[in-house]
């Protein structure tokens, strides 16, 4: 690493610490609030959701109807069970360490555009044509359900950057000048079938900063938060050895290999539920009847909490991935450990974290392990040339 001042190095082990703490007593609000969204939904699938449904001319057997009800009459238990976490990490851990950009009016309007986006619409979007199959297609259904989930992420994927992600921040080209002169420059070298470079405005929320080459066929584009152009002080070679670095991630696939062990997962997951047949899976969660849309429901919340483990396995493939789009930077002629540094210090990212802990959290090598390997493999160029 390079010298790392001693001040710097404390705020940044006492921000890491002020996380974890908070991270800690965040698991435990979460635990206890998903206990309560499981009884809430059986509640409210056996009461006012059906009630609701008779009034309008339903019946009970009218489960797409009644799903809807049910996700609409929990939507503010939803909504605002989440709410006491995201104000203390935004307006008071976040603003302490002087990383929050956020007013309150936008983050109310961002947490209600998520909220709204992703949770109902995408939600909804996904799961009535999975009710549909399942009911249409019975014991086969868990291919078809799997045919259908990894078509919806990978066309996610495409529209995301073009269509979603837009919603919350706003992307304009990059300005011209030496930056934007350096990032073309780097395309060109590399390659990549990019011609849209973007910059975007995360300083409107977070002093964090990050950059990634998003999408798929024609969506992808390169896209620089305003942020990293501040930290790394405009510095056009640093600038482009973080942006080589992303360019490495989509050059060399890493985008397919994701969405392959994304679409693994989903075979997996579909698989098993093809076997979840008993209709107490249902019924023991306290609904008063099994039906497609619940068998979903309650499968995918048992599903979540093997999640953990497959997060694990998850992070230590992204891991391998970041040290080869790190190499890939490397080759197109960039040393990269003075970027690394100087992100790793604005975003007081702890370069000493519990080695455990970041094995199961932590997507990305430390910054340490990182610098280690660029230098390993810039020696070992350095003999090749020799």
């Amino acid at each position: 690493m390079p010298e790392v001042d001693p001040a710097e190095y404390a705020r940044a082990q006492e921000y890491s610490a002020a996380k974890n703490n908070f991270g800690f007593v965040a698991d435990l609000y979460g635990l206890a609030t998903g206990l309560v969204h499981l009884w809430l939904q059986a509640a409210v699938w056996n009461g006012p959701a059906l009630s609701l449904v008779l009034r309008c001319g339903g019946t009970a057997s009218h489960e797409l109807a009644r799903a809807g009800a049910s996700m609409l009459l929990c939507a503010p238990w939803d909504l605002l069970s989440g709410v006491p976490v995201d104000l203390y990490r935004t307006f008071v851990l976040e603003e302490r360490f002087g990383f929050n950009k956020h007013t309150w009016l936008s983050w109310l309007g961002d947490s209600l555009k998520h909220f709204v986006v992703e949770e109902l619409l995408m939600g909804s979007l996904m799961m009535a044509p999975l009710v549909l199959l399942v009911r249409s297609l019975g014991p086969s259904s868990w291919l078809y359900g799997f045919g259908f989930t990894s078509l919806f992420v990978l066309l996610l994927n495409v529209v995301y950057p073009v269509w979603i992600a837009p919603l919350f921040n706003t992307f304009a080209p990059l300005p011209e000048g030496d930056v934007r002169d350096g990032v073309e420059a780097l395309v060109k070298s590399s390659g990549i079938n990019c011609s849209r470079i973007f910059q975007v405005d995360g300083s409107r929320q977070s002093a964090h900063s990050n950059a990634y080459v998003a999408g798929f066929f024609g969506s992808k584009r390169i896209v620089i938060y305003d942020t990293l152009i501040t930290h790394l002080d405009g510095d056009v070679e640093d600038i482009c050895a973080v942006v080589a670095h992303e360019i490495g991630h989509a050059q060399l696939h890493h985008n397919y290999a994701l969405l392959g062990v994304s679409t693994a997962q989903l075979f997996v997951m579909f698989r098993l539920f093809g076997v979840c047949t008993d209709p107490r899976l249902v019924t023991d969660f306290g609904f008063d009847a099994p039906c497609a849309y619940l068998s979903l429901l309650t499968f995918f919340t048992l599903w979540s909490v093997a999640m953990p483990l497959v997060s694990f396995g998850l992070n230590a493939f992204t891991r391998q991935l970041e040290y080869q789009a790190d190499a890939y930077s490397v080759r197109l002629g960039f040393d990269i450990r003075k970027a690394l540094a100087k992100i790793s210090k604005t975003n007081l990212s702890d370069l000493n974290p519990d080695p455990l802990d970041s094995l199961f959290h932590h997507s990305h090598p430390t910054t340490v392990q990182r610098v280690l390997a660029v230098k390993q493999l810039l020696d070992t160029c350095e003999r090749k040339a020799l």
